[in-house]
């Protein structure tokens, strides 16, 4: 550095220490209400445009695609709704790998409406799986699956296979079969979810360790769809049941 900087450099130091301190001496402001008076007058070249849409989108999704022979709700530990896409899910995974799929799994509030009964539509089930989640498909080590129950004790159950027998005693597994047989810490399983659980979001933090993952980029509210059309095709009704699959226990 030559001497002739050091001035400079001195000058820009004590400059910049002589900025002054902003401070906030008064605010004001007010409330503005987003209601039709924004409409007055409405556009009429937009209010077609999106009128246009949505008649097209009404028509889309009033389909009937199926037939529910239940109203099916979505809570803890297990509930019609939730079993059923479980199952519909596990039974994708069956389809998709080779040797199956060992259990599904699914959170409660990835659900945000319940299946009424009788009449199916498209629109029911957007309503129903309003995320754009997406299945996917995970290899998980035995002793990481047991990670898993033990969140959902913590939790209070959620969606499972009916392959899974899980019983909670007081926030903790009390025990735990799959297929009828505890779980194999050895052993690798695997496991069908959705895009958010695989990241470990809700409680599912053990699927970051997966050996494996394999997000199909198919949304779970397209598989729902076609399983309950291709029900449909072959004469049945979708219908569900609590079977017991996880069971709580509180002894205080």
């Amino acid at each position: 550095m030559t001497h002739k900087l050091i001035p400079v450099i001195l000058t820009a130091l004590l400059l910049a220490g002589c900025k002054p301190a902003y401070h906030i001496t008064e605010m004001s402001g007010s409330i503005v209400a987003m209601d039709h008076s924004f409409d007055n007058p409405p556009n009429e070249a937009m209010a077609a445009f999106v009128e246009s849409y949505k008649t097209k989108l009404d028509k889309e999704m009033n389909v009937a695609i199926g037939n529910s022979a239940r109203f099916m709700d979505y809570k803890r530990p297990d509930s019609l709704l939730t079993n059923l896409t479980a199952d519909v899910m596990k039974a994708y995974g069956d389809e998709q790998l080779p040797g199956g799929a060992t259990i599904g799994v699914m959170n409660v509030h990835g659900h945000r409406a319940a299946l009424p009964a009788g009449k199916i539509t498209v629109g029911n089930l957007y309503e129903i799986y309003s995320f754009d989640n997406t299945v996917t498909f995970l290899e998980l080590k035995g002793s990481d699956l047991k990670k898993i129950f033990d969140a959902y004790a913590r939790i209070g159950g959620a969606a499972i296979s009916s392959n899974v027998r899980l019983l909670i005693e007081n926030g903790k597994v009390k025990s735990v079969t799959v297929d009828e047989q505890p779980v194999d810490v050895n052993r690798v399983y695997r496991v069908v979810t959705v895009d958010y659980l695989a990241e470990g979001n809700d409680n599912m933090t053990a699927f970051r360790d997966a050996l494996s993952l394999s997000d199909t980029g198919i949304t779970l509210r397209d598989v729902m769809i076609e399983w309950i059309r291709e029900q449909t095709r072959q004469g049945k009704e979708i219908d569900s049941s609590l079977d017991g699959r996880i069971k709580v226990v509180n002894n205080s």
